[in-house]
Parts: C-alpha cells; sequence; structure tokens
C-alpha cells in the first residue's frame, strides 16, 4: 500500500503549530508572550520511505517524467540509485543507518549503545607466483582497501562526513497555485540528494589528482574494459561522440555531469557514496499569512579506499 508523503503532514501541522505563547494575568489578560518558533520537525527515511505517485487522483500526470511510469511506487532508496550519475557508471550507493550494540557496563545493569564500525572494502585478485624448490614464498601485496564509514552526531568530532542542506520558501500564492507542491519538492529532494551523492564522490576523486588515463595505465591496475566508465565535466575534456552517438572519454563510454570540471575514468565499482537513511526535515510558518519554508539536512561522506583505479583525461 502506499504510504502518503510525510511532507504533507508536516506541513498541515506547519499551518497550525502555535509559535509564540501568551501569558495570561489572573483576569485573563495577556501581560506578555514568549516568542517561539512555528516549525514542525520530521524525518524522511530513504530505507522505508517512497516517492508520492506522479499521477493524481483523478488518473492525471502531475508532471510528464522521463522514462517514469506515472502509476509506479518507487522506494527512495531505488530513486536515488536511478538518479545518480556514479550509480549508473557502477560506484554504490549507501544509504546507511546506525546501529547500536547495547555492552552492559557492570554488574549494576546499566546499559550503554555502542556504534558499531561499518567499512566499504574493496579487494583484488592476489595471484600465486611459482616457487622454485627450497625457495621461501615472497609476501604480496595485502589485497584489501577499505574506507570507514563515519556519522557525525551533532556537537560530536566531525569526520569526513558532510553536512549538507538546502532549504525552500513558499508564500502563500505559491502554495495555492501549487496543491501539490509537497509532492514535487520530495521529488526534488531525492533527485537533489542523488545529485549531491554525484558531487560528493567526484570532488573526492578530483581531490585525489589522478594520474592521467592510458590504456596501458589501466591493464597495469588489472582493470578489465568492461569495468571502465567516464564521467566528463563542463570543461569536456577527451570527449566526443562517436559515429554510433555514444559519448566516448578518451573511447570509454561516458556521460555528462555538471559537477566537476574534469573527465575522469576508472572503475567506479570501487568507490561508493554514504548517505545517512535519516534526512531531517523542518517545516516553519513564516509568516501570519501563512508563508512557509522548507529546511533539509542530510550526511554525506564519499567511500574510496583505492584512488589507484581512477584516471583523469586531458584536453
Amino acid at each position: 500500500m502506499h504510504k502518503e508523503n510525510k511532507l504533507s503532514a508536516l506541513f498541515e501541522l506547519a499551518r497550525n503549530v502555535q509559535g509564540d505563547t501568551p501569558i495570561y494575568n489572573a483576569y485573563g489578560d495577556v501581560r506578555g508572550v514568549i516568542r517561539g518558533r512555528a516549525a514542525v520537525p520530521g524525518l524522511i527515511d530513504l530505507l522505508g520511505d517512497e516517492l508520492p505517485k506522479l499521477q493524481d487522483k483523478n488518473g492525471a500526470l502531475k508532471r510528464t517524467p522521463g522514462g517514469n511510469a506515472a502509476v509506479e511506487n518507487l522506494k527512495i532508496d531505488a530513486a536515488i540509485l536511478r538518479h545518480s550519475l556514479v550509480a549508473q557508471a557502477g560506484a554504490e550507493i549507501i544509504i546507511y543507518k546506525d546501529e547500536a550494540e547495547a555492552i552492559s557496563t557492570g554488574t549494576t545493569g546499566d546499559v550503554v549503545m555502542m556504534s558499531k564500525q561499518s567499512y566499504f572494502e574493496t579487494f583484488e585478485a592476489a595471484p600465486f607466483g611459482q616457487v622454485a624448490n627450497g625457495s621461501e614464498v615472497t609476501a604480496s601485496p595485502f589485497p584489501i582497501k577499505r574506507a570507514a564509514i563515519h556519522v557525525d552526531a551533532a556537537g560530536g568530532p566531525q569526520t569526513n562526513a558532510g553536512i549538507y542542506g538546502l532549504r525552500f520558501e513558499f508564500n502563500r500564492t505559491t502554495l495555492k497555485g501549487f496543491p501539490s507542491v509537497e509532492d514535487a519538492i520530495m521529488h526534488a529532494i531525492v533527485q537533489g540528494l542523488a545529485r549531491t551523492a554525484d558531487a560528493v564522490l567526484l570532488g573526492a576523486l578530483v581531490a585525489a589528482t589522478p594520474a592521467p588515463f592510458t590504456l596501458a595505465a589501466a591493464a597495469s591496475a588489472g582493470v578489465r574494459m568492461s569495468e571502465l566508465r567516464g564521467l566528463v565535466g563542463t570543461a569536456g575534456h577527451g570527449a566526443a561522440i562517436d559515429n554510433n552517438g555514444v559519448l566516448r572519454a578518451a573511447g570509454i563510454a561516458a556521460e555528462l555531469t555538471p559537477d566537476m570540471t574534469a573527465t575522469i575514468v576508472g572503475s567506479f565499482a570501487r568507490s561508493a557514496v554514504m548517505i545517512r537513511s535519516d534526512v531531517d526535515v523542518i517545516v516553519d510558518r513564516t509568516s501570519v499569512q501563512g508563508d512557509l519554508a522548507v529546511t533539509a539536512w542530510a550526511a554525506l561522506q564519499p567511500l574510496v579506499p583505492d584512488t589507484s583505479r581512477f584516471w583523469t583525461v586531458e584536453a
């Protein structure tokens, strides 16, 4: 069964929530006001919530989506995978829910909750080498590399997980002109998470200053041709459309992205982006006329244990 858009309930509560609190005397007269914020907090659960339908109750499309079925019920995590360019190139999108473990602290029965450390790991083939009789086996490079997943608590130490926010503001006229505005906002937030995931991972790859791409370098790194994908940034370095209409970067199948200027080719299956499963949402009533504002906060982290399988394509 399709679930109601959580933003719909938050919008309705925000329209009616009490902001300032009047203080009355013994005769019922107002003698003061405690200033307050007319705001309602909520959460979007990326693992459990669904996107609102693109078809209204009368069967009419709210918008014409590219390649999406109008009556489809789509989980949010699946929608992020669909919209993310790095996911299409092979990267993992990890919708992460911090799992805590109950730890007893002694004989008094006190229990504390301890987060379990999680990792994104990659491993490579470790070939066997021929060993002559009487010779020792040479130690091979350790084949496993990993990046720790961090979800930063408010006020705690900051790791390489970043906090990202967005805000929409609507006056009453806009709200009346778009009766399903909360559905559009939910779709915009989900697509925004996918694009932010792209920007976070691509930013980490660019910061690693990969070496120039050559087929020889890819072969030496043990990367198969089928693994390689390219993402072409706004400078268009090394990009061209072949005779079949396929975009390629240095001959590798590629896609365009607005989230970097460089062009990167690599084995994206060796990378990931963590997105915290709970997206915090606050809906504010910003005026007595009923104007509203929506603020959302998300935590994302690039996970690239091994940058040696990524290269840049020069102009």
